[in-house]
């Protein structure tokens, strides 16, 4: 329906006849009657429109529309405003966090810096580095200065110092920068603690292993002088063997070449001889233990190779007679203190052995040979060195038959010595005998000297 379309009229009273004989403005009186004249139906042709009922309800809905957008607008500016409080509220519980964690750090500090004192003065002289020591002190100073420092200050939210998101942001940087520097400062100063700490253990290791090592070189200086002591001695008695070997191989070379040995035997006893010879007439530092054992190992070589090579000669001229006998036919009964192998007829050696044990259940020490068969090289050499008055003819000896024994005097063989006294009353038991002109008052007193009469 237009708009533009006539209003109905109103119902009740007629209106004034004058007000209603008028025409309106701009019209003519005749206009009813056209309008008749055109067939229209009077009442009919003048219904009511409804635009004048609709125009209420657009405004109403209009305005509606308007209270809703301001509602919708209201709402979301509200809501924004709250969202903020809450992210400003969020953002200022973190700051506080932030500043509290610091402050207990910082509390904490304290202590890091006492103990951090205490390990820096215990600690001096005694690290390897000391470069870390000064780290320490360089960490301690910093934190001393750092734990003076006061937080950041938080005012509420709201107050003029925190009323927007950049000023909370700025409070936020700030609180966070200060427990950072508050942690890391903590944290490297413990770490250079633990530093020195670790500095110092391992010098209290190196200087334990140090003195470890000190005990272990005076250790081995004491064994190495004990060897060297022991090498010396060796060397000494070696020596004093190999001087004997010598100037007897003399004698046998002497002997010998009388008794017709063969030329191939003597010349290998004298060459034997000249090693004996150079190893005696070499030297060596006697402060350096592997150069003493290494001279005493060449003169006892020296030394074993002229004996080997004296019985060897002697071999040769050997008839079974006094001094002459075969030693592959006789028995060892040990080494004499010059070294040489001593040895006893087999029977000989055999009671003279059982004699040992018991002699060695009584006193606890062996029963030892000094001299043995007597060669007669060696009964030529005895004659020059204690004369005619003191050993029997070249011969003549019982010892070179092999059926006499000296025993060593230092082992308690002498008058009024248990040893021998026991040697004397137990030898005949087994066919050893003490001689009448060997005891005492005897003429030739040898408290050392037996025989083996069977």
């Amino acid at each position: 329906m237009p708009l533009n379309a006539e209003p109905p009229a109103p119902a009740g009273p007629p209106l004034d006849p004058a007000l209603e004989s008028s025409p309106p403005h701009g019209t003519t009186a005749e206009a009813p009657d056209e309008a008749r004249h055109q067939g229209a139906t009077p009442g009919r042709d003048r219904a009511p429109s409804d635009g004048g009922s609709m125009r209420p309800l657009v405004v109403f809905l209009v305005a509606a529309a308007v209270a809703l957008v301001v509602s919708i607008v209201f709402a979301l500016v509200h809501v924004g405003n709250e969202r903020e409080r809450t992210q400003l509220a969020d953002a200022h519980a973190d700051v506080v966090q932030a500043v509290d964690e610091g402050r207990a750090t910082q509390e904490g500090l304290a202590q890091q810096i006492a103990t951090a004192e205490k390990v820096l003065a215990a600690s001096a002289g005694k690290v390897v580095d000391a470069g870390v020591r000064d780290d320490l002190a360089g960490h301690i100073a910093a934190a001393r200065e750092l734990g003076a420092t006061q937080p950041p200050a938080v005012p509420e939210p709201g107050t003029a110092a925190l009323d927007a998101p950049e000023d909370i942001d700025a409070l936020e940087a700030a609180a966070t920068e200060w427990a950072i520097t508050m942690h890391t400062t903590a944290t490297t100063l413990v770490a250079a603690t633990e530093d020195v700490q670790a500095s110092n253990r391992q010098w209290r290791q190196n200087r334990k292993d140090a003195q470890a090592e000190a005990t272990a070189a005076a250790e081995r200086a004491k064994k190495t002088a004990a060897r060297l002591k022991t090498a010396r001695a060796t060397l000494t008695s070696v020596t004093a063997q190999l001087e004997i070997s010598v100037r007897d191989s003399a004698y046998t070379l002497t002997w010998t070449a009388e008794t017709g040995a063969p030329s191939a035997v003597r010349k290998d006893l004298m060459t034997r001889r000249a090693e004996g010879k150079a190893a005696l007439a070499a030297g060596a530092n006697l402060d350096d233990l592997r150069a003493v054992q290494a001279l005493g190992e060449r003169r006892e070589a020296a030394r074993a190779a002229i004996e080997a090579a004296a019985w060897d000669a002697r071999a040769t001229v050997a008839d079974g007679s006094n001094g002459r006998l075969d030693v592959d036919e006789l028995c060892k009964v040990g080494v004499g203190p010059e070294g040489q192998d001593q040895y006893l007829r087999c029977d000989a050696a055999e009671a003279w052995k059982k004699l040992g044990a018991r002699f060695e259940a009584e006193f606890g020490k062996p029963l030892r040979v000094e001299y043995g068969y007597r060669p007669y090289d060696w009964q030529l050499q005895a004659l020059d060195e204690f004369g005619s008055g003191q050993v029997a003819a070249p011969g003549t000896s019982n010892h070179g038959l092999a059926l006499a024994v000296d025993v060593p005097v230092d082992d308690g063989f002498r008058f009024g010595r248990p040893e021998y006294a026991w040697l004397a009353a137990n030898g005949p038991k087994l066919g050893w005998h003490h001689p009448e002109w060997a005891r005492a008052g005897g003429g030739r007193e040898e408290p050392w000297h037996f025989e083996y009469a069977g």
